[in-house]
């Protein structure tokens, strides 16, 4: 039974291959019939062709044949004559467009040297430039450490002139103390006069001004037990 399947299945596969195979030379078969068919069209439509002019030929004379043909060479000098022109002026055309891209070039060139020459000359103007602010700077930063000194040499010189000023005006102080107390030393004394008081129980103080005498008033402090009088000087 086995065998039998195993055969059976074999030839089914043998089949396929068959078929296949056939199928491939039936599609090959066609295709050349095809083939076949297209060269009997296109040798049907030569010999109609071939036909449509012999007939044309017996009937027209052989004069208007040279004719044609001398006018169709005529019309074949006039276009090569033109393509000749043609190609000269494309060559023309070329060279007048070769001369100007050569001029076009060197313009550019040129134009490329006077760039990099601007941008050397300004990277020198901007390094001179440069150079001169940071020397003005360095002048104008000296010009203000000077000022600076100066101010702070006239702060100074201030602060001891006034400190001069105020020992000055101490010492004056203290000279016109020693002057008083001077005067006042070699200045004659005048006596005051004394005044006696009754004693009294009632009365406290009294102030007595003696209006003869060329001394100051007199202040007399009165007590119960005994009185006596002290002499003080209004100040001026």
């Amino acid at each position: 039974m086995n065998l039998s399947l195993d055969t059976i299945l074999t030839n089914a596969r043998e089949l396929v291959s068959r078929l296949r195979r056939d199928d491939a030379t039936a599609d090959t078969t066609v295709n050349q019939a095809q083939y076949v068919q297209e060269r009997i069209l296109s040798m049907k439509q030569y010999g109609d062709d071939l036909a449509e002019l012999n007939d044309i030929s017996s009937h027209r004379p052989k004069t208007d044949i040279l004719y044609s043909i001398q006018k169709e060479n005529r019309l074949i000098k006039q276009l090569q004559k033109e393509n000749e022109e043609l190609k000269q002026l494309v060559t023309e055309h070329r060279s007048v467009l070769e001369k100007i891209m050569h001029k076009y070039r060197q313009h550019v060139q040129q134009l490329k040297l006077m760039e990099e020459k601007e941008k050397v000359a300004v990277q020198l103007f901007n390094a001179g430039l440069a150079t001169e602010i940071e020397d003005k700077a360095s002048k104008i930063h000296e010009m203000a450490l000077i000022m600076q000194r100066a101010i702070d040499i006239d702060d100074t010189n201030n602060a001891a002139q006034e400190e001069r000023i105020h020992a000055l005006l101490l010492e004056n102080r203290g000279l016109k103390e020693i002057l008083a107390v001077h005067e006042n030393i070699h200045k004659p004394k005048q006596v005051s006069p004394i005044v006696t008081i009754p004693e009294s129980t009632t009365t406290t103080a009294a102030v007595v001004e003696l209006s003869n005498s060329p001394t100051p008033p007199v202040t007399c402090e009165i007590k119960t037990t005994d009185s006596t009088c002290s002499e003080r000087e209004e100040s001026s």
